[in-house]
Order: structure tokens, then C-alpha cells, then sequence
């Protein structure tokens, strides 16, 4: 399970944000840290198909992304995105059911083995006791869970997760822990954006340093996290020393 870029560079309009980044993901859990701006989460747009390039080349698993379908890129990618999501109305278990849509036949009925695969991701998530409950009801923490759920039964290779403890207090960020924990173990490879040091540090195994839409440094997470680098991304002349 690999990705690959090659030299990619990618403009929104006429600004670049993303220049001549080329990187391997190879590890069960990759994270992306920069500051606000920096391109974390117009690479996780390409990586899942949402955004195109035009300069450079993205392999997936040895296969180029362009001679993916946008079903077979919504079987392989699932993105769960920091913007807020209105889903008033709707259970919990409702909520989590969309995210079979690629399975779906085409008058977009469930069968019997989509039903198995979301009782399955309801059960490893813990969510049953909420399955009935109105999404508006929920803590950040829980519909975050649900957030996540609705990913796992895509059955992606990958979850792209893009600021996953945004606007969260410190219970919450240790719940979503414990669930990447679950979602690692279920066998999904994960990619997560963050510019929580922390965060990226205890859920990430590889590392990516990004600013400015250039890769800064790369390695394992525990090797380059460390005060020379994160003062150099994040442009600080010096850093104190309970940052980390």
C-alpha cells in the first residue's frame, strides 16, 4: 500500500500552493504538519481525486490516479474534512449509511452484506447506543465518531483526515485517539493533516513537514520532530521546551 508523488505542483488560479513535492507514503499512519496555509489539505484534495493536477505524476498503489474511476477512487479514498458538515435531521446510523454509496446498486438500495459492513463499523466504534439519536444531539467528540464511521464503511484503503481535533477540548482529542487507534487496527491506512505538534507526534508513525507548499523534512515522526525542525516550519527563532 503505497503512494506516490513525483514532482507535483499545483495552482489555485494563478497562486501556487503546492510546489515540486515529491514524497512515499508507505507507513499504516502518515501525518502532515504545517502551519495554516501551508498545502496540508490541497494534498489530501489530490490524493483523493477531488482536486486534479496538471503538473507532475500520483501513483496509488503502483497505478497512476488518472486511470482510477471516481468510484474506484471513492472505494479507495475516504475524506473526512474539517469543514462543518449540517446534518440536522438525520440519526446517527442514517449518517454513517451514506458513506455506501459507491457499493450502492443503481436504484441506491442496501443490501444485506452493506448492512453487515455498518452494524460491523457501529460495533468497532461503539456507537450503538447512539444509532437512533438526532446528530444535532451529539457532543464534537461523538459526531466526530460518526464522522469517521461514515469513512469506515466506504471500506477505503485509506482515510484522509484533515484536522481531526479542530475546535476540540482535550477529552475529545483523547477520544479520537482511542478511534484512530480502532480505525488502525481495522487495517485502513491513515493520512492525517494537523498543526497540533501533539497530536501528530502520538497518532502518526511517518512524518511529512510542509510550508509554504514545500516538503521541509520527512522521516519517521518520532526522528524529526524535534525543536531545530518545528522552529524552522513554523518560522520561530526559538521554541520553549514544554512544546514537546
Amino acid at each position: 500500500m503505497t503512494i506516490n508523488l513525483n514532482n507535483v505542483d499545483f495552482y489555485f488560479d494563478k497562486r501556487k500552493v503546492l510546489s515540486d513535492v515529491s514524497l512515499d507514503i508507505t507507513s499504516e499512519s502518515t501525518g502532515f504538519l504545517g502551519p495554516n496555509g501551508s498545502g496540508k489539505t490541497t494534498l489530501l484534495k489530490i490524493f483523493s481525486g477531488l482536486l486534479k493536477i496538471k503538473h507532475g505524476e500520483i501513483d496509488v498503489n503502483n497505478k497512476g490516479i488518472k486511470k482510477y474511476s471516481s468510484n474506484d477512487l471513492a472505494k479507495l479514498f475516504a475524506f473526512v474534512s474539517q469543514d462543518y458538515e449540517p446534518t440536522f435531521g438525520f440519526s446517527v446510523e442514517e449518517v454513517i449509511e451514506m458513506g455506501r454509496y459507491p457499493y450502492l446498486n443503481k436504484f441506491g438500495f442496501m443490501n444485506i452484506d452493506d448492512k453487515k459492513v455498518i452494524d460491523k463499523i457501529i460495533e468497532l466504534l461503539s456507537l450503538n447506543s447512539l444509532r437512533k439519536i438526532h446528530t444535532d444531539e451529539l457532543s464534537s467528540g461523538e459526531k466526530q465518531k460518526v464522522r469517521f464511521a461514515r469513512a469506515l464503511v466506504q471500506e477505503p484503503k485509506y482515510i484522509l483526515l484533515d484536522e481531526p481535533t479542530s475546535n476540540l477540548d482535550l477529552s475529545n482529542k483523547i477520544l479520537i485517539l482511542d478511534v484512530i487507534k480502532d480505525i488502525i487496527s481495522f487495517g485502513t491506512t491513515l493520512i492525517i493533516t494537523s498543526h497540533d505538534l501533539n497530536f501528530i507526534k502520538q497518532s502518526t508513525k511517518q512524518c511529512f513537514m510542509i510550508s509554504d507548499g514545500v516538503i521541509q523534512n520527512s522521516g519517521k515522526t518520532k526522528d524529526i520532530l524535534n525543536h531545530s525542525n518545528i522552529e524552522k516550519l513554523y518560522k520561530l527563532d526559538s521554541l520553549p521546551d514544554w512544546v514537546l
